[in-house]
């Protein structure tokens, strides 16, 4: 098992490999409705942002991939609900939170719009629901847009903030490492707790849809006699 001193030094080197596909990516994915509570986009951003103050790469470029990234993952979201928004409705996996977010939306907009990107929960529904009820395209990407700039620079500035202190968490995480390992564990046994509920839900829904259709098939294609 590697140190967490020595974990650090491998997530840097990935990052000079693919570090600019990486953080475009992981906004994207961490915007998406589905995927964004899969995938630990924010962890990949934050990281993004320590990255790049330890290795010298420039932070503004990594600002404006991650701001791509979400901007886009918000407008996938937003035509699929504008697209198919209605058949979602009547899934059980996303009837009750577009039930949840379409009166805020309808109430405050495009602020609710921008506040939703602060929400790890509705971040991906806002966008899912605006394309629902229609909500003004160009309203809805120019919001999107800056709160996607706004979100991003939160946490790449953060992440870059901890990357001038390297020395100090490397010496901190060198004398605490299995302790960093333990808490490491539990948080991300925590963090993806509710993520590998949503893929289990995911994955029933699909067998018992597909199954039916399978099992409805059969009976209209089977031998007649």
């Amino acid at each position: 098992m590697p140190s967490a001193v020595q974990l650090l030094t491998i997530i840097e080197n990935l990052f000079k490999i693919w570090g600019l596909w990486l953080v475009p990516l992981g906004a994207f994915l961490e915007n998406s409705v589905i995927l964004g509570f899969i995938f630990p986009g924010v962890t990949v951003i934050v990281l993004s942002g320590f990255v790049a103050r330890t290795t010298g790469e420039g932070i503004w470029l990594i600002i404006a991939l991650a701001t791509i990234g979400a901007f886009l993952g918000d407008n996938l979201d937003y035509f699929i609900g504008r697209r198919s928004g209605k058949i979602l409705e009547n899934k059980p996996l996303f009837a009750r939170p577009i039930a949840a977010v379409e009166p805020f939306l309808q109430k405050h907009g495009i602020w609710a719009i921008f506040a939703g990107r602060f929400s790890g929960w509705s971040r991906a529904w806002v966008a899912l629901a605006s394309g629902i009820i229609k909500f003004t395209y160009w309203k809805f990407a120019i919001v999107s847009a800056i709160s996607a700039l706004t979100w991003t620079s939160v946490w790449i500035i953060g992440g870059y903030l901890l990357g001038g202190n390297k020395e100090i968490i490397a010496q901190w995480l060198s004398r605490a490492s299995i302790l960093a390992w333990i808490v490491f564990g539990i948080l991300l046994i925590y963090y993806f707790r509710s993520r590998i509920k949503l893929i289990l839900d995911l994955t029933v829904f699909t067998a018992y849809k597909y199954g039916n259709k399978l099992k409805n098939g059969l009976k209209n294609n089977g031998p007649k006699f």
